[in-house]
């Protein structure tokens, strides 16, 4: 079966495919706290789909004199953040309700399958490990290009790493970075929002608005398919 229009499909990771949203914010503000920075729920939220590694320089800005550690790099930083995240994944990981059955819909529809994430490969393997997902062999990581989300970098990335333009890609996101990030790279795009973020306007940007991925379907698809890219 092949859906006119579309011939990819391009998955965000953290809070779609798995529940690991809250684990970062937490693994962010604990290893923060251990520097002398204090991030509110809000500095959290609102960077919700953004690297990292863009994300410490920012905050360590607020790192007062004599805080522990003052000489750990931006890198060593991340791999404390990442570390924990990964060690909650391949202990405790599971996937996001729906998701097995969207990617049994996608195959039924002929459609390529690719991931365009924020993490780092080594947590987008590991979650691929743990999910049974490695037949989704595109991986692409925002750490490895110029900008990540809200920036289309990625999405473009995982676009030519499958041969396929991004008009006949569609991307699927919880959120609101990676929204803007997907419309930018010309890409169609389904949202499923963070329940904590889903009164964010930018979600509004998204093609369409499902409250959960068990809700997307083969008409949905053909709807979705049937939109000028």
């Amino acid at each position: 079966m092949t859906l006119p229009g579309l011939d990819a499909v391009v998955l965000d990771m953290d809070g779609l495919l798995i529940d690991t949203e809250p684990v970062w914010r937490a693994a962010e503000a604990e290893v923060f706290a251990g520097l002398g920075v204090q991030l509110s729920e809000r500095d959290l939220l609102e960077s919700t789909g953004q690297p990292a590694e863009e994300l410490i320089p920012l905050w360590r800005r607020r790192q007062p004199p004599g805080a522990r550690d003052p000489a750990l790099s931006d890198a060593e930083i991340a791999d404390r953040i990442i570390d924990q995240v990964r060690a909650h994944v391949l202990a405790d990981g599971k996937p996001m309700p729906g998701v097995a059955g969207a990617i049994a819909l996608f195959a039924r529809c002929g459609l390529r399958l690719a991931i365009a994430s924020s993490s780092p490969r080594r947590l987008i393997d590991a979650v691929c490990a743990r999910l049974g997902l490695t037949g989704i062999g595109v991986r692409c990581s925002a750490t490895d290009e110029a900008r990540g989300k809200p920036a289309p970098d990625v999405y473009l990335a995982a676009a030519r790493a499958l041969g396929v333009a991004p008009g006949r890609c569609l991307a699927i996101e919880d959120s609101p970075n990676g929204v803007l990030a997907a419309k930018a790279a010309g890409m169609r795009c389904v949202a499923v929002p963070d329940p904590l973020l889903a009164g964010d306007p930018r979600y509004g940007k998204a093609d369409l608005v499902l409250g959960s991925l068990t809700l997307l379907d083969e008409s949905a698809l053909r709807a979705l398919g049937a939109l000028a890219g």
